[in-house]
């Protein structure tokens, strides 16, 4: 008789067997005595963040703060306080809508976008680009202390510094900074303290207010934002993309006609030409 076989007995051998040989196969080349380092040298590398940030938690607002101020700090285990946030909702009384109406008119020189700091050709880049943290920071930490002491409800802003930068230079870089507006209501998208930036940096730079969307207007409407934008000494353009659309389609129409005439006349005149050519049948008899 042959030997009897236990059920499932050398399973678990063979399974550890099993898992030495795999472990070792994938550990083989991976332990290396070599130095290695990650570096920031791919695709990405040196490129700009021009992701928009309009929104913070409080967490990711205090760690943009912390970072731009150059801060460092450690947290602490076990050091916890919940902090409850006010509520902010419901509809306003005739009052309070009053009250934030004249607040906002009381602080509306607070409310402008962030200015570049002053530079020249002896600035560094490193005290330049520390500056534009500087002041960035201080216009941040002015719309919160708006919105802790005067209880004002700020619309998002963009918290990107980047973008701001990229802002700058293109202001110092143009002769004229368009801005695009809807023509359903072009005071909502119209940002006045820009063309006032724009001028600080240069009285010679132009701005110029483009109505987008133009034909949704009448022509009496239109007569009267361009004499409002006139008063306010500012140049307007206005632009209707569908009315352009029509036109260029038949701007298109008629060059095909024009052009298909011109193959057809030209086609003609050589045809006639050639049977000029040809000699008629009652001269063939006369010779």
């Amino acid at each position: 008789m042959g030997r009897r076989k236990v059920p499932g007995g050398g399973s678990l051998g063979r399974a550890l067997i099993r898992h030495q040989t795999q472990w070792s196969r994938s550990h083989r080349h991976t332990d290396s005595w070599l130095h290695t380092s990650e570096l920031n040298d791919g695709y990405d590398w040196g490129r700009l963040n021009l992701q928009s940030v309009t929104e913070q938690s409080s967490l990711d607002d205090f760690l943009a703060t912390a970072e731009l101020a150059g801060t460092e700090f450690v947290a602490e285990k076990l050091n916890i306080r919940f902090v409850l946030p006010e509520a902010r909702t419901g509809l306003l009384s005739f009052e309070e809508s009053q009250r934030i109406k004249k607040l906002h008119e009381e602080n509306r020189q607070f409310l402008c976008i962030p200015r570049r700091p002053n530079w020249d050709k002896t600035t560094s880049p490193e005290e330049l680009k520390q500056a534009e943290k500087d002041n960035f920071l201080n216009w941040r930490r002015q719309l919160v202390r708006l919105e802790e002491e005067q209880k004002l409800i700020l619309t998002p802003f963009e918290r990107n510094l980047d973008f701001w930068r990229q802002l700058w230079r293109v202001i110092e870089r143009s002769d004229i900074v368009v801005q695009i507006v809807d023509a359903r209501n072009p005071l909502l998208f119209r940002c006045e303290d820009l063309e006032c930036y724009v001028k600080e940096i240069d009285v010679n730079k132009e701005n110029v207010i483009l109505i987008n969307k133009a034909d949704l207007l009448t022509a009496e409407q239109r007569s009267v934002w361009a004499t409002y934008f006139e008063k306010e000494d500012v140049k307007v353009i206005f632009w209707s993309a569908l009315a352009e659309t029509i036109q260029l389609n038949a701007d298109s129409k008629v060059t095909s006609r024009e052009l298909f005439q011109g193959n057809f006349q030209g086609k003609a005149s050589s045809h006639l030409q050639l049977s000029e050519g040809i000699p008629s049948s009652s001269s063939l008899s006369d010779t």
